[in-house]
């Protein structure tokens, strides 16, 4: 299983900032999630449609400009640029890129190439994930060999059906909802799909049960241990059909 520090380490450090992706290097991951705004044309990391539930800031996250978000500090952390923070990881690990704010597919089809030219990653270290799928399908047509992911949070009626629809690498599934028939239909479909966001020990041995290709995790280290201690230890996966219905 795959595990994605949840916008960086955000279990130690302030979710989504620099020093979020440093302690998330620091412990080795395989994999960190992060979400983007676009502000006049760049792409910010950072989560909240409001920038008051974090930062020093008020107001919707899109209608700021880039001058208002330069003073503003989310618990004295400054919100970051995509291009630094892809600057600092540099392909030591893959980065899944949530399209979180209004008209972000187009600023991300424009740096992608540069970040695979400049910044040392791989089309396979790069995923772009969105609850937008207009957004997903705009950047596939622009970019077709790029790894696009559905984010859902229920169980629709035909489960992960946008995953063909997209031809989308995988699909990204709230824990809430995670079934067994969805897991299924998502490998029929030759995707992957992953779960957020997981940090409870039962529900990593469950998951894994499961089938599931991997979970996003405030704490990836901790899920690292269990997940090894699952290898040794079957006792908690006999039932996950049970655990998620």
């Amino acid at each position: 299983m795959l595990i994605f520090a949840h916008r960086g380490a955000s279990g130690y450090e302030v979710e989504n900032t620099l020093a979020a992706m440093e302690k998330a290097l620091s412990i080795n991951v395989q994999a960190i999630e992060l979400d983007v705004y676009n502000i006049e044309g760049e792409l910010f990391v950072f989560h909240d449609r409001r920038l008051e539930t974090k930062t020093t800031g008020r107001g919707v996250t899109h209608l700021a400009s880039k001058d208002e978000l330069s003073k503003v500090t989310i618990q004295q952390h400054s919100i970051p640029t995509l291009w630094q923070v892809m600057t600092l990881i540099r392909g030591r690990c893959i980065v899944n890129i949530e399209l979180k704010g209004y008209h972000t597919a187009e600023p991300l089809v424009a740096v992608y190439p540069k970040l695979i030219s400049e910044l040392n990653f791989t089309a396979e270290q790069l995923l772009i994930s969105s609850f937008n799928q207009p957004y997903l399908s705009l950047v596939k047509q622009h970019l077709p060999h790029a790894r696009v992911a559905p984010i859902l949070t229920g169980v629709p009626l035909h489960y992960a059906e946008s995953v063909t629809a997209l031809d989308a690498y995988s699909i990204h599934v709230d824990l809430h909802f995670v079934t067994h028939e969805m897991v299924q239909d998502a490998h029929q479909r030759g995707a992957k799909i992953y779960v957020y966001t997981v940090d409870n020990p039962e529900d990593i041995h469950a998951l894994k049960g499961l089938g599931v290709d991997g979970i996003f995790s405030n704490y990836p280290d901790k899920a690292a241990i269990v997940l090894a201690n699952c290898s040794h230890d079957n006792s908690h996966t006999t039932s996950h059909e049970k655990w998620f219905g």
